[in-house]
């Protein structure tokens, strides 16, 4: 049995009858509106059932409406025709219907309103949403009756390409013989995607006006039915071609459809070089994800260990890999608690590529040095392996314990690079005991200047110098 979304205008609840699970990430059941969606505190609504905070809240996730006043909603107020344009355009806007410029209208009675609702309910009569009241007239501050409300309604899920159900039915409402065929043809096509307004066991008193908690509901409900996407993600790399040596940074933005952060979303991390053949997630082994799951969860699922966003609607995530080349899909998704990933089920998901490259496999110092003292020597080093070109080299001149001498060069195409050096000077004109010091070249492969040890390639000859 599929959900339905029954209003019941005298109780003014929510009630979703049929199915089983969730498709929230904690508790409450909407693709359209989860419960990851935060209650917005409005001072006035602490007594409303549930269901209608859930969907206040939701709307207002959207940019629907954000209350008549910070802290209030004032539920049991009418809504206005003019209001109702700019929540039914709001809506169209969140459901994917591109929306028309607004620019012509054929009603004589907006001009006193301010662009926006001018604009909205030139839309709605682009989209074909509204017709007016009468010729050349929208009556803007009129209230919205359910009757005006269930045709709003149809033409919008029509203007977003919701289709009708083949079991659409008009229902049994006592109170619809006489309302004109296009009434009673939204009621079906209502009722057909789930939505029983006001709920088939009440009157559906067609001239009593919508309250904007029933509008709530009701814009609620539209958002379900037409399978809106509360989230939006992107996600970037630091780079999109890597060595295999070094760490990528992920980042995952989550925005609500408003464009605002979506803060406390969880969001799972995964790399793949391709999915199974049914769509299930197939974890890449020679990459390493650090900071998704910290290692000690399941990959590819929704759960409590996942990194959530934080107040910039961010998470980041750190990348590596083994030493192999290849190319790797980086996909990052979300979904309810306990969902795992299967392509065709996660709406909210994105993917980018990353390219891990071959990197050096050693440090060859051509020859060693044997030189009178003070002489100016030139040393050449030779990266080998894959990925040698254009990498930061560093030679150190090491005389007993204590680096004398630094010097930095690229590696050319070949991987080859090329230092300079003037030996000590010579201690006196007598003969000396030659010096010997040692000359140690390392691939920078992280550019701190400092040696790290044997994860940074290099090599050691030596520079003798004597009389």
């Amino acid at each position: 049995m599929k959900w339905r979304w029954v209003l019941t205008v005298l109780a003014f609840s929510l009630v979703l009858v049929g199915g089983s699970g969730l498709s929230a990430q904690e508790g409450r059941v909407s693709g359209a509106c989860p419960a990851t969606i935060a209650i917005v505190p409005f001072s006035d609504t602490e007594h409303l059932p549930a269901g209608s905070v859930a969907a206040i809240s939701c709307i207002a996730h959207y940019g629907i409406t954000a209350g008549t006043t910070p802290s209030t909603f004032s539920p049991a107020d009418p809504v206005s025709r003019s209001q109702m344009a700019r929540f039914l355009v709001r809506t169209a806007g969140a459901l994917g219907v591109e929306l028309p410029g607004g620019d012509t209208s054929p009603f004589a009675d907006v001009d006193e309103l301010d662009d926006d609702g001018r604009r909205s309910i030139s839309r709605l009569w682009e989209l074909g949403v509204t017709r007016g009241t009468e010729s050349g007239r929208f009556s803007p501050e009129e209230a919205v009756s359910h009757h005006q409300m269930a045709l709003f309604l149809s033409r919008l899920l029509k203007a977003a390409s919701v289709p009708a159900s083949a079991d659409s039915r008009v229902p049994p409402f006592a109170d619809i013989d006489g309302l004109a065929s296009s009434v009673t043809s939204a009621l079906g096509y209502l009722a057909g995607l789930g939505i029983d307004w006001p709920g088939a066991s009440e009157p559906f008193r067609p001239a009593r006006l919508v309250t904007r908690e029933e509008m709530a509901l009701i814009l609620a409900a539209s958002l379900e039915a037409g399978k809106a996407r509360h989230v939006r993600l992107a996600l970037r790399l630091s780079t999109s071609s890597a060595p295999t040596s070094s760490a990528v940074v992920a980042t995952v933005t989550a925005t609500k459809p408003n464009g605002d952060p979506y803060t406390g979303l969880f969001v799972d991390v995964f790399v793949s070089q391709g999915l199974q053949h049914d769509g299930s997630c197939l974890v890449d082994p020679d990459a390493r994800v650090n900071g998704a799951d910290g290692g000690t969860s399941v990959d590819c699922r929704i759960d409590k260990a996942d990194p959530r966003t934080d107040s910039a609607g961010e998470v980041e995530i750190g990348l590596a890999h083994s030493p192999i080349a290849e190319r790797d899909r980086v996909f990052a998704w979300t979904g309810p608690l306990g969902q795992e990933y299967h392509e065709q089920d996660v709406p909210d998901q994105v993917w980018v590529d990353l390219e891990w490259l071959a990197v050096p496999s050693g440090v060859q110092i051509e020859d060693a040095v044997d030189e009178k003292f003070g002489t100016y020597v030139e040393i050449e080093a030779r990266l080998l392996g894959d990925n040698v070109a254009g990498q930061r080299m560093i030679m150190l001149v090491i005389r007993r314990g204590v680096t004398v001498h630094t010097h930095v060069a690229g590696t050319s195409l070949g991987g080859v690079a090329r230092f300079t050096y003037v030996g000590p000077r010579d201690p006196s004109t007598n003969n000396d005991p030659e010096l010997v010091e040692v000359i140690r070249v390392f691939w920078d492969r992280n550019g701190n200047g400092i040696h790290d040890g044997p994860s940074e390639l290099f090599d050691e000859t030596t520079a003798t110098w004597d009389d």
